[in-house]
């Protein structure tokens, strides 16, 4: 009977072992805990990203065409009021942004194309609602038609900007004699930046 008792200990023995062997990996993991993840990064990429604001200075006006019912002697007003808007994008080195509205000619600003003109001295402006002034001065453009419409001096936050004037016109015929005709002229307007 002590045989049996003695082989009857040594399978439950190998038994008890069995699991222990089979626990083994759970208790280790248990007391180790989670093993540790290395971080891990990837290498830099970089990507150049390049800008350009041009610069710019543009002028519009409108309307296209102001008409004068134009009398023998005597002043007549033009039709419509211009309205000029000068727009610039600029550099630092600008230091002001001048408008200017001229005759190409100072001799004859409207003409009937047969040499009967009317002069830049016959046609005069006003800027802005201000007085009447002949078209006589000096610009870049022209050296004794023009008249500055609006000077800007630019400082550090308006080197992007917009200007709106306006321009009313009238034609004095007082001592031209002119005959019936159709005159014509262009008021060219521009701008410069400095």
């Amino acid at each position: 009977m002590l045989k049996k008792d003695h082989k009857s200990n040594g399978n439950r023995l190998q038994t008890l072992l069995q699991g222990v062997i089979s626990c083994l990996p759970v208790v280790i993991f248990l007391l180790t805990g989670t093993p540790a993840q290395a971080q891990l990064n990837s290498n830099i990429a970089g990507v150049n990203l390049a800008a350009n604001l041009t610069t710019s200075l543009t002028v519009t006006a409108s309307p296209g065409l102001v008409n004068f019912p134009l009398i023998r002697s005597g002043i007549t007003n033009g039709s419509a009021t211009i309205t000029i808007n000068t727009s610039w994008t600029l550099s630092p080195s600008v230091g002001s942004v001048k408008t200017y509205a001229y005759f190409t000619s100072a001799a004859a600003a409207l003409t009937d194309g047969a040499g009967d003109n009317i002069p830049s001295t016959s046609v005069s402006e006003s800027v802005d609602g201000g007085a009447f002034g002949a078209f006589t001065g000096v610009s870049p453009y022209a050296a004794a038609s023009s008249v500055t419409v609006s000077t800007i001096r630019i400082l550090g936050n308006n080197k992007s900007g917009t200007q709106s004037d306006t321009l009313n016109m009238r034609i004095n015929t007082t001592g031209l004699n002119l005959p019936a005709a159709n005159y014509t002229g262009v008021l060219t307007i521009q701008a410069q930046a400095l």
